[in-house]
């Protein structure tokens, strides 16, 4: 692809105007982009593959694809979601990779190296609790919340970047927040335990490393529907949740 200097002098705010530009081979316009969107795709592509270095691969493929493929992007105003759906392949290609290498799929919990035992009485403990709840969250739903909840995609434009209609994606959502509110109210019934909760499932998670996953998440709730004082507790703490987050559980809907 041969670039030429395209831009006009005034400064390009828009995805439009710098996907046009890149598009014509301007090298300014596809450093904007890349300045623009690096980061938030590399953190996107972390929360995918637990794997900072493998990300970093990722982005780059990104730009490849970017450099030789803007051409033929239709829409000029949607850039953002045509990045993301490249940088989710890429990322999901990666996962394939790894499980055909490794005897097993497990993948590291960053989630869980942040503060001890929490509070619901400041926000980074939220999104920490939110974070660790994911664990327990199948692959997919983990992609689509990190891109509803985390990146602010709705409607249209998630449904581009996921490759899916705009009816099937409400769908996926609304089933998503569901999943994370039963995922949340494990975690956060499995927490107290320990300490002053339930000695019947205190008994059931000794031994636990507090690795939460999609096992230990069913495994928690097949106990907190046989347990009125779990249930109890699981619906209090969510109420909670929702309160101190300002409606963070609206958020993947």
């Amino acid at each position: 692809m041969t670039f030429t200097t395209t831009l006009p002098n005034r400064p390009i705010v828009s995805d439009a105007d710098l996907a046009r530009a890149a598009a014509a081979g301007d090298r300014a316009a596809l450093a904007a982009i890349y300045n623009r969107y690096a980061a938030p795709l590399h953190a996107y592509c972390v929360g995918m593959l637990r794997d900072r270095h493998a990300a970093s691969d990722c982005v780059q493929e990104v730009f490849c694809t970017a450099t030789t493929e803007l051409p033929k992007l239709r829409d000029a105003d949607k850039l953002r979601p045509w990045l993301y759906a490249i940088a989710r392949r890429s990322a999901l290609r990666a996962l394939s990779e790894r499980r055909r290498e490794a005897a097993s799929d497990e993948l590291p919990d960053n989630a869980a190296t942040g503060p001890g035992p929490f509070t619901l009485t400041a926000q980074n403990e939220l999104r920490q609790l939110i974070a660790q709840a994911a664990g327990g969250l199948s692959e997919r739903d983990r992609h689509v919340l990190e891109l509803a909840y985390r990146r602010g995609m709705t409607g249209a434009e998630l449904a581009q970047t996921l490759g899916m209609s705009y009816d099937s994606t409400k769908k996926l959502l609304q089933r998503l927040r569901d999943t994370i509110e039963r995922s949340l109210g494990a975690l956060l019934v499995a927490r107290r335990a320990p300490r002053n909760g339930c000695p019947r499932l205190a008994a059931e998670l000794s031994g636990w490393d507090e690795q939460f996953t999609v096992l230990m998440r069913k495994r928690i709730a097949r106990h907190i529907e046989s347990c009125s004082t779990c249930d109890e507790y699981r619906r209090s703490a969510l109420n909670a949740v929702a309160m101190l987050g300002g409606g963070v559980l609206d958020k993947v809907s």
